[in-house]
């Protein structure tokens, strides 16, 4: 989703170059085969339900295939890996990756146009996937033709993680599937325990309890931690700051961030709608209503003591201030562990990092009832087949796009640049259960009790919301809750503000 490996190499395509280009200028690679896209090549073997699967395997040998990414580390790990792929299947595939916002930009130029020059496409949950659902194929009508090589285990909800098909699949109805769960980025807690453990009887002198992380620790204990680590820090600049919250200038990122913290409340959604489907007309915000303001009020607490580069550290950023030593707690992506624990490039490597859920709600934070969860949110990136794309081509972009979730593939993004399984099966591995444990090859493997075992499962979990102006939805949330962050609203206005202009949006 957003971790970058050290040393990265990847390939992009400006989007000047992309109109330029214009969908059309390819030239076939071999006789018998169709030019199509950005290099695109389609060539087709016939093969039938009783043919070997070997055959299933290599009907499209000499085809070229294209895969927009965003640059997250399954799409660094399979295009340095790509030949057991192109050994297996006489498929060649470009893999294209950018950040986030960029590929979303192209694929959507490029799905809206039908020119269909990236079939495959990384379909991040909520800014691709929600405004763009409707331009991709339905899956389903691959993953049960046994004309193509399909996964033993299959493809349905029992083999992904909890809600992870939903996420990143499903889009406002029930039936079509339009990705597979190719890699995720779940929050949980980083906190330097190191730190915890010497300052504790310093902080208990002053709040009373220990200063300590359990699945009971409160969004109002986090405000305590960070208070007090300000305090230190002033006293002795070598103590880090406490905490930093997701802000920056990307929309999405901030919006989790206060997502986490409104839902950690009783629950409260931004919208009367189903979490996980969303909905093309989510009808009124319950942005400005008593919870949100209550809420809200708890993340101005909470941002007025952070680390003071607050409001412009998005989630890369405030990954690299945690590495540096500059915040000792951060609401954080499991993908992540794997360059804290990096000795190279962090100094909260070697055990000192510690992995937990994010904070539960604060029960003297809520208006209602004392509803309160251990709030966790995702991003889970699928891959999609570009529904513009001729059947043979989606075809083949399928054979792709299965072995790439498929579960020796993501066992090899695990051990290889420490990505983030959307399998159950890979977390059964004896391999991988040791590398839970310290000392471990696998690194991201220290957050899976925090994520899988805890995080991900009912009622922690929150998806939503989907909608059609997603990408609108999330720059109105960051902007009202940076302007109460930075003292130009107070909770209050900020949250009315976020209601009117999400209900003007949707013509309320």
């Amino acid at each position: 989703m957003f971790h970058i490996p050290k040393k990265a190499l990847y390939k992009t395509i400006s989007r000047r170059k992309f109109l330029e280009l214009g969908g059309g200028t390819a030239v076939a690679l071999g006789a018998g085969s169709l030019a199509v896209g950005l290099g695109s090549v389609i060539t087709k073997h016939p093969v039938h339900a009783a043919s070997s699967t070997d055959a299933k395997w290599r009907q499209y040998e000499g085809s070229k295939l294209v895969f927009m990414s965003e640059n997250t580390p399954p799409s660094f790990a399979i295009r340095d890996n790509i030949k057991s792929f192109y050994d297996l299947t006489g498929i060649e595939v470009e893999i294209l990756t950018d950040g986030l916002p960029t590929v979303q930009q192209k694929v959507g130029i490029d799905l809206r146009s039908g020119q269909a020059d990236y079939q495959l496409n990384y379909v991040q949950d909520k800014p691709i996937g929600s405004p763009f659902a409707d331009f991709y194929a339905d899956l389903n009508q691959f993953s049960l033709d046994d004309t193509l090589p399909l996964d033993p285990q299959g493809y349905g909800d029992n083999v992904w993680f909890e809600n992870f098909l939903d996420a990143c699949g499903v889009y406002y109805e029930r039936g079509p599937i339009r990705a597979f769960p190719y890699d995720c980025a779940v929050s949980c807690t980083f906190y330097r325990q190191d730190l915890f453990e010497k300052l504790t009887k310093d902080f208990e002198a002053d709040y009373g309890y220990r200063m300590e992380f359990t699945d009971d620790t409160t969004y109002k204990n986090m405000v305590d931690f960070a208070a007090f680590f300000k305090m230190m820090h002033e006293r002795d600049s070598s103590i880090p700051y406490g905490y930093g919250q997701h802000h920056g200038s990307f929309g999405w990122t901030t919006q989790l961030d206060i997502q986490r913290h409104m839902y950690a409340q009783n629950q409260w959604l931004d919208f009367a709608v189903d979490d996980t489907l969303g909905s093309k007309n989510p009808g009124p915000a319950n942005w400005g209503d008593a919870q949100s303001v209550k809420s809200m009020e708890g993340y101005k607490a909470l941002a007025d003591v952070s680390h003071p580069d607050n409001l412009t550290n998005g989630t890369l950023e405030l990954n690299t201030v945690y590495a540096a030593g500059g915040v000792a707690m951060q609401i954080q992506y499991h993908e992540f562990a794997a360059s804290v624990e990096d000795a190279e490039q962090s100094v909260a490597a070697g055990g000192k990092t510690a992995y937990a859920m994010g904070p539960k709600g604060e029960q003297s934070w809520n208006v209602a009832t004392s509803n309160v969860v251990n709030a966790t949110n995702c991003g889970i990136g699928g891959i999609g087949i570009n529904a513009g794309a001729s059947m043979d081509l989606q075809r083949a972009a399928f054979i792709f796009a299965s072995w790439a979730c498929s579960h020796e593939t993501q066992l090899m993004v695990l051990q290889g640049v420490g990505g983030t399984p959307t399998r159950k099966s890979v977390l059964e591995l004896p391999e991988v259960k040791a590398a839970r444990n310290r000392p471990t090859s696998m690194p991201n493997a220290l957050t899976f009790e925090a994520v899988y075992d805890k995080g991900i499962r009912s009622p922690n979990m929150v998806l939503g919301p989907k909608l059609p102006k997603a990408n609108e939805y999330h720059e109105i949330v960051r902007v009202g809750a940076q302007q109460c962050i930075s003292g130009e609203m107070s909770a209050q206005e900020a949250c009315e503000s976020i209601g009117e202009e999400l209900n003007s949006m949707h013509g309320i």
